[in-house]
């Protein structure tokens, strides 16, 4: 049996840390394993830091269930392999931040998340194969894949399951990010008349 982690909800809280998966991971070393992913996202350079941690172990097998937006999209960049349950969908945008301060102070940290938004863009293309420039675009239009999607721009390998058996979706008040799928709002029972 192929040992397995799930990361269900915020990354870099509660058990969605660096230090939870590199614990994982160090204990299987030389194994193949699993990541189940269940996340709107979180800290982003957590999402980087779990990035680099699976591709470090080499043997990693990310499965998304339900959602990987933002920096869970971004941490399973790092795995050997890349599968979506039909119903998931895959979220890549612009790093943000809460900034306070003098003209001066909000200026650094714009220049700062230019910077991240780079360096993350680059991560995305080495892993998809895409131009950073395509990325960057897809970012800045804050951009939602199904798993079909996904796999035909190469942001996974394949797609798995029936859609009628979908897993639900990170509890989540997905309004928050720019251009939901009215399908994710659905399945996060947010959308207009849901029960």
């Amino acid at each position: 049996m192929t040992p397995t982690l799930h990361i269900h909800g915020p990354i870099g809280e509660g058990e969605n840390t660096p230090p939870r998966v590199a614990a994982f991971l160090d204990a299987n070393a030389g194994r193949p394993v699993c990541v189940v992913v269940n996340s709107f996202g979180g800290i982003a350079s957590d999402g980087a830091a779990i990035m680099a941690l699976l591709e470090q172990h080499g043997q990693v097998r990310a499965e998304v269930m339900g959602v990987a937006a933002s920096a869970a999209s971004l941490l399973i960049m790092g795995a050997a392999q890349i599968a979506m349950h039909s119903a998931a969908h895959l979220m890549i945008h612009e790093p943000s931040n809460l900034a306070w301060g003098t003209a001066e102070d909000l200026r650094r940290e714009a220049a700062h998340l230019d910077k991240l938004t780079h360096t993350y863009a680059a991560a995305y293309s080495k892993a998809t194969g895409q131009p950073i420039a395509r990325i960057r675009a897809w970012m800045a239009a804050e951009t939602w894949l199904t798993a079909e999607e996904a796999r035909v721009l190469h942001f996974c390998d394949e797609a798995f399951g029936d859609v009628h058996a979908a897993e639900p979706v990170a509890a989540f008040d997905y309004t928050r990010f720019k251009a939901p799928p009215p399908e994710l709002l659905r399945q996060a029972g947010q959308a207009r008349g849901a029960a």
